[in-house]
């Protein structure tokens, strides 16, 4: 290790017991994602009999030196855990050895960790060391995480602050990670779990600190075993009893995802909502791991035999991928002949081939990498998640409206258009409706786009936003249509996520996504909306949570033109119009950047589009079957805008929310069987299944957190009579609108957050 003294290195403690396979393939991923100058990783495994020859197969390939080419210099520690040397005192020397070679930071994962996308640790670890609020950057969280499988829950997800965000306008745009900024007390699950062992970064003292109170308060052998050292942890972070951890309130995290964790051994079958549903008869781990271990030793590659060139991680990607083609080959033989090719491999009866888990793969990687994921813990890949299945260029009609925009603002936006990553000459087209410009460097600007073949400039005679908008939606020709705003601009990678997306879940027809704010270079504020499409639905009712500049339809779900015309908002409108049975989603990456200027609509005209949203919020409870309806001003407390001024108004909020929450659940419970309407096949595979529970908590859940929020307000606004009906009506919940109180209280919730 002498050569990693010199340079800035870091430590990575690795957790694994009796999965040595899927340990090695841990490492290979982490080892070609994870970008440092020089690692030392400690493995601290604990090993049943009959896993220990396994363990010394991996050990093995790791020691002859496949790593030895890559730019990042590496070292293994191996420390057994044993009866006489358990977890707490290898952690201790690991801890020891870290400190005396100066670490400040280390990485703590799991053998389960699959690394799929490139991240810079130096970057995480100059966040921790430059700024005492972070007390831990978390690899394993991305703004798309918003449901925990362990839970079965879908979580609140907290605003997100960039660190050093460089806005992506280059010719050549290089997508890399970087880091979000976040409360831990405004998420929830995951979200506000910031002491965790699968794949989070934390500064030396707070381990130490976290073992040695463990200790003091659980017993000298509660740091002995990783479940218990992590839930102890978490348990005295709660209880604000870590000093590190009370002077520290945020976290970090990547903007895109990077690991995700995948237990090839059904662990998580220990959870009352497991990841993985048994379907007939598999290999049980022990012999698994006979096969990997077997096909490892036949395919292990020799130190002399790369090809020149050949880097050490390809090396050992390629010795992987030969040992599942021989895996592969051999559970496809006949039972006879299995029986006589080695006396350690003899039971095969009822594996299914077709559920073989390809983890071991560098393309299993790669599924996730194109696979939008919302949870931590995920399946294994099925055919399903590999690719998009279709090999034309999509066709991708462009749909902007403009007047008046200044030209380096046009300019811009159609650069991120041609600059979109994926999109080959002639897969796309841009439609601009010209709503009555007068300024000429706008109208220059329109000549010159006139005469490109890619584009149609359209002319309108100041006809409003949304006939213009259809108008230009009749020109279209494009499979999908994606909005975009003549004052701002795509991300590069938009389309590319957006259709892959769509072209993934047929039942949905209109995907959204995240956006930034910024005002010239500068960027703002990144912002998310909730992602699933029936939480994006419920959201729907609070605010609009559809951003319109980031939105791609799919063309053939919508006639002459989706908007309704006359309308101030008309996007909100557009989206609570829809038929049930048509869904919307989002997705959490940022998919455009949105302008702030003074002169901007949603600037000029706050007000009227407010309102505009409030009238519809009550034509869609009209629409559906809320006969009391409900007024403006009954929207806007609602909403969180206003305190409700009578009992009376009180009492129409209240009932909104009861019927809110009763229409919901019901078409959550029944499968979208609500007006007459039948949700999909492919919607209930998709985006129901075994997530009802946690759909139907979350709309109920939040019912009663809005109706606490709205009974606090108006009993701190002075106005008894009126809190104290807000009160009661929160309160026939029983039990749940009391524990609804602890909750909003912690969070700070908001009605529209």
């Amino acid at each position: 290790m002498e050569e990693c003294q010199k340079q800035t290195w870091l430590p990575v403690f690795i957790f694994s017991k009796d999965r040595p396979c899927q340990l090695l393939c841990s490492l290979a991923s982490l080892l070609r994602h994870l970008k440092a100058e020089a690692l030392e990783i400690f493995i601290l495994y604990k090993t049943s009999p009959g896993f220990r020859d396994s363990y010394s197969v991996v050990e093995t390939l790791l020691d002859r030196g496949l790593y030895n080419s890559l730019a990042t210099k590496v070292a293994f520690r191996w420390m057994e855990e044993t009866e006489t040397n358990p977890l707490g005192q290898l952690l201790d020397q690991a801890l020891a050895s870290a400190r005396d070679r100066a670490a400040q930071t280390v990485l703590l994962t799991v053998d389960d960790a699959l690394w799929f996308q490139d991240f810079d640790a130096t970057s995480a670890m100059k966040l921790l060391e430059k700024d005492e609020r972070i007390y831990s950057v978390h690899t394993k969280l991305c703004p798309r995480i918003e449901y925990v499988h362990t839970s079965n829950k879908f979580m609140r997800v907290p605003p997100f602050s960039r660190q050093n965000h460089r806005l992506p306008l280059d010719a050549e745009y290089v997508e890399t990670s970087e880091l979000l900024v976040f409360d831990r007390a405004k998420g929830e699950y995951d979200w506000n779990y910031p002491w965790e062992l699968s794949a989070s970064f934390y500064r030396l003292d707070s381990i130490e600190e976290v073992l040695r109170m463990v200790r003091s308060e659980f017993g000298s052998c509660a740091a002995d075993h990783p479940n218990h050292l992590e839930g102890y942890g978490a348990r005295l972070l709660k209880q604000q009893k870590l000093a590190t951890a009370n002077s520290a309130s945020l976290c970090a995290c990547s903007d895109r995802p990077v690991v995700a964790v995948v237990t090839i051994n059904r662990v998580q079958s220990l959870f009352a909502n497991p990841v993985y549903h048994t379907v007939g008869s598999e290999l049980s781990p022990e012999e698994l791991d006979k096969v990997l271990r077997y096909a490892l030793m036949q395919s292990a590659p020799k130190a002399d035999s790369m090809s020149s060139g050949q880097s050490a991680a390809a090396a050992l990607v390629e010795h992987l991928e030969r040992s599942l083609e021989w895996v592969l080959s051999y559970l496809e033989r006949p039972l006879e002949r299995k029986a006589n090719e080695t006396e350690e491999l003899q039971t095969w009866e009822a594996f299914d081939v077709a559920s073989w888990p390809p983890w071991i793969l560098a393309s299993a990687a790669e599924s996730y990498a194109t696979t939008y994921m919302d949870s931590v813990h995920v399946p294994l890949p099925t055919k399903k998640s590999f690719g998009r299945s279709d090999v034309e260029a999509p066709i991708v009609s462009w749909l902007m409206p403009v007047k008046d925009t200044p030209s380096a603002w046009l300019d811009l936006a159609f650069r991120s258009i041609e600059q979109q990553v994926g999109m080959a000459p002639g897969s796309w087209e841009l439609i601009v409706v010209d709503d009555g410009s007068s300024e000429a460097e706008t109208l220059t600007t329109l000549a010159v786009w006139d005469s490109n073949p890619s584009i149609r400039v359209l002319r309108s005679k100041g006809v409003g936003i949304a006939a213009a908008l259809n108008e230009g939606w009749r020109q279209c020709r494009g499979r999908y249509v994606s909005r975009l705003d003549g004052d701002d601009y795509a991300h590069p990678t938009r389309l590319e996520k957006q259709i892959s997306f769509l072209d993934r879940h047929p039942s949905i027809s209109i995907v959204g996504g995240g956006f930034c704010t910024f005002e010239e270079t500068s960027c703002l504020q990144q912002y998310r909306f909730p992602c699933h499409p029936v939480l994006a639905r419920w959201h729907m009712i609070f605010s609009c949570s559809l951003a319109h500049p980031t939105v791609t339809f799919r063309r053939s779900s919508f006639g002459q033109g989706p908007y309704p015309e006359g309308k101030e908002a008309e996007d909100h409108w557009c989206w609570l119009s829809l038929p049930l049975d048509v869904h919307f989603a989002n997705l959490a990456d940022v998919a455009c950047y949105i302008r702030r200027h003074p002169s901007s609509r949603s600037s000029k005209a706050a007000a009227a589009l407010q309102r505009s949203s409030f009238d519809a919020v009550s034509a869609f409870l009209q629409r559906h079957g809320f006969a009391d309806g409900l007024r403006e001003e009954d929207v806007k407390v609602l909403w969180g805008k206003a305190n409700a001024v009578s009992a009376e108004q009180a009492d129409r909020v209240s009932k909104a929310l009861d019927w809110l929450e009763k229409f919901f659940v019901s078409m959550i419970q029944s499968g979208g069987a609500t007006d007459g309407v039948v949700y999909s096949p492919d919607f209930e595979e998709d985006f129901l299944g075994l997530r009802k529970t946690a759909l139907e908590d979350y709309v109920s859940s939040s019912c009663g957190k809005l109706r606490g929020v709205l009974a606090v307000q108006s009993l701190a606004s002075g106005d008894v009579d009126v809190g104290a009906a807000m009160m009661k009506n929160w309160l026939k919940g029983g039990d749940a609108g009391l524990k609804s109180l602890g909750a909003l209280i912690q969070s700070g919730y908001s009605p529209n957050g």
